[in-house]
């Protein structure tokens, strides 16, 4: 079922409203950073190293606002990134911190409060060469409603224009995106479909979790299936286990046999598990 939240973001787009656009139109060129009374973006650039400059975009909201991951939950939709209009650039790769999940009377979102940076890995076609990096993005920001956000924004990848601010909240940024799981850190000892009260559920156990009592899990299968925040069932040892409930909106199918991902957060760490339901 979608909440009052996600209606009303889909309406404004259909509809055009209470929306914020910075598409440069012709003879104006895009900036390297946007501003609007509900957020702010902007592309960083922390330098160069081993032949991959580390980029970023840097989004801020009002207090209280937020911005969405790439599951964003029963409302908001997740960011959007166009790279296409660059120069000299082959390759971009945005990482995503590890997110929150909060809860309020619209329901559950998985995203980012107050502030964001996504760290963005570029590499050059010819390293010789400038490179100039071209973003147009569409993203939400969300209160009591939800404002879609569109913005073209671009920076020249080159030594002119590495800012020691950006190193700085680029390394935090980086250190917060989640990594591989690690056996000796983290297994995941069992993934399988389940039936709860006549709906599927997923059953997870974890072997080596830090902090149980702060633990979440994201789960990411293809399809249009979201699945809830995760129920504790039981802990024995270092090992506990977790039912997590789905819904989806389209044919009740089974997942089993279908590839997912795990994000699980253990604290403040961020650790990805793929595997294969059972």
């Amino acid at each position: 079922m979608k909440t009052v939240r996600h209606i009303i973001l889909i309406t404004l787009l259909g509809a055009g409203l209470v929306s914020t656009s910075a598409l440069a139109t012709a003879g104006e060129e895009p900036t390297r950073e946007f501003s609007s009374p509900y957020t702010s973006l902007r592309l960083m650039n922390a330098g160069e190293q081993s032949g991959v400059w580390h980029s970023g975009v840097y989004i801020t909201m009002q207090k209280g606002w937020k911005t969405y991951w790439r599951v964003p939950g029963d409302g908001g939709v997740p960011p959007s990134f166009d790279w296409s209009g660059s120069e000299n650039v082959a390759a971009t790769t945005v990482m995503m911190p590890l997110p929150h999940r909060f809860t309020d009377e619209n329901g559950e979102g998985i995203g980012y409060k107050t502030e964001v940076v996504f760290p963005v890995d570029v590499k050059p076609a010819d390293p010789s060469k400038p490179a100039m990096l071209d973003l147009k993005i569409f993203y939400a920001v969300c209160n009591d409603i939800c404002v879609p956000v569109q913005a073209q924004v671009k920076v020249g990848i080159d030594a002119g224009t590495v800012s020691a601010s950006d190193k700085f909240r680029l390394r935090v940024a980086r250190a917060t995106v989640p990594v591989d799981a690690d056996a000796d850190r983290l297994a995941v000892t069992s993934l399988k479909q389940v039936e709860m009260a006549g709906k599927r559920a997923l059953e997870v156990s974890l072997k080596g979790l830090k902090s149980p009592a702060e633990a979440d899990i994201f789960v990411e299968v293809a399809g249009n299936s979201y699945f809830r925040k995760p129920e504790l069932l039981s802990q024995s040892g270092d090992t506990s286990t977790w039912r997590i409930a789905v819904d989806s909106y389209g044919d009740a199918v089974s997942l089993a046999g279908k590839p997912v991902r795990l994000t699980i957060a253990d604290g403040d760490t961020g650790l990805v598990h793929e595997g294969v339901l059972q």
